[in-house]
């Protein structure tokens, strides 16, 4: 004992500490349990010490520090989108990120994998599935790949204006809520793009001007495509990026897209007429896995669910301004608009209301319920 007690006495130790950290944690306490509470060593050689003052305040101390790494960390939602990093769109989505943060105090925190890093749109949703992403912003497409029925709104012909698809986003959507939740999913807003149009390498005035064309269809819309063709209509299958080389080897010499698609990829100068008929709106949502929307605590959800309603109108709005400077540019750089009248517009409705049928009814991608609610929906604002 005696030797360990001279070398104890040879050992020269150096005291280390954090700096702050007594401090901060002192004055926590404090802030927690009152006046601060007293320790001082027993006289015995033994480490142990004794606390002057109030059992209860040590207990309140000790809860505080196990809350404190609750209160560092926080759930982490892992969005992917198709939208170019550094867009207007991109950035009203790092927007919302940090209004998420603030809205739960820090508590909910969004990493966003823009572009496409996260794969086309069914891999997206796969991956929701999974739980290697907890959300997404999705077209048309990926909606429909979650929830089938959603390809009701858009039909070709069936919606004929704003004011419609607005009446219809208001009125009508919300018939989806529980079916996303069915498939593991929660929609937490719903978007618009502006529409769709036929552009051609010839003037397209009618249906039947269009059947002596070949239309190049996204490969993704099979259902679609088996419409067009059931119509009369030549149709070949081309992703995205194949669309420019059908165009210019002769494979494709149409297409439909919204003005900002087909001046983006100038796919218009291949074709450079542009059919003054609203085939189609362009739809989509923001969408949650339903996962890691239980993981959040229910009394953000109104909030939350508000944020995201804000970033779609901040979508259309910049949708729209971006169709509007594409035609314009378009149109000063050799594209023609192919004015209809009133016969033409009829007959354009006429085929495409006709083509429906196709796609709705037992074993279709539309059941019969869907599309009529629907089609009463309308009934309500045409009256």
């Amino acid at each position: 004992m005696m030797d360990l007690g001279r070398r104890q006495g040879r050992l020269k130790y150096k005291k280390r500490s954090v700096p702050g950290l007594h401090e901060h944690l002192e004055h926590s306490a404090n802030a927690v349990s009152g006046p601060k509470a007293h320790f001082e060593r027993t006289s015995s050689n033994k480490s142990r010490y004794v606390m002057k003052g109030s059992p209860l305040r040590l207990i309140v101390f000790l809860l505080f520090l196990l809350h404190l790494p609750l209160s560092l960390s926080a759930l982490t939602i892992k969005l992917a989108s198709p939208l170019p990093e550094g867009t207007e769109w991109d950035n009203t989505l790092r927007r919302m990120a940090d209004e998420w943060s603030d809205i739960t105090d820090g508590q909910i925190r969004m990493r966003i994998y823009p572009g496409g890093v996260a794969g086309d749109e069914g891999d997206m949703v796969r991956k929701m599935r999974i739980g290697q992403i907890d959300a997404g912003v999705f077209s048309a497409y990926g909606l429909k790949v979650m929830v089938p029925e959603t390809f009701v709104f858009t039909l070709p012909g069936l919606l004929q204006d704003d004011e419609e698809l607005d009446y219809i986003l208001d009125n009508y959507v919300d018939r989806f809520d529980e079916r996303f939740r069915e498939e593991g999913f929660e929609i937490m807003a719903w978007s618009k793009s502006g529409w769709a149009y036929i552009f051609g390498r010839r003037p397209i005035y009618s249906p039947d001007d269009l059947r002596k064309e070949t239309l190049a269809v996204a490969s993704s819309e099979s259902e679609m495509s088996s419409a067009f063709k059931s119509l009369g209509f030549n149709v070949v299958p081309v992703s995205i990026n194949e669309t420019m080389v059908a165009l210019q080897s002769g494979l494709a010499n149409s297409f439909t897209a919204p003005p900002v698609a087909a001046g983006a990829f100038q796919w218009f100068a291949l074709a450079p007429y542009m059919t003054e008929y609203r085939l189609a709106p362009v739809i989509g949502g923001l969408v949650l896995s339903e996962r890691a929307w239980s993981r959040i605590p229910e009394e953000f959800h109104d909030d939350l669910k508000a944020s995201m309603v804000r970033v779609a109108r901040k979508f259309y709005t910049e949708s729209i301004r971006l169709n509007e400077l594409a035609l314009r540019v378009m149109l000063e750089n050799g594209l023609q608009q192919v004015v209809l009248d009133e016969e033409g517009l009829d007959a354009w409705e006429s085929v495409m209301m006709g083509g429906h049928e196709l796609l709705v009814g037992e074993g279709k991608a539309i059941p019969h319920e869907v599309y009529d609610d629907l089609l009463s929906k309308l009934d309500e604002i045409r009256k």
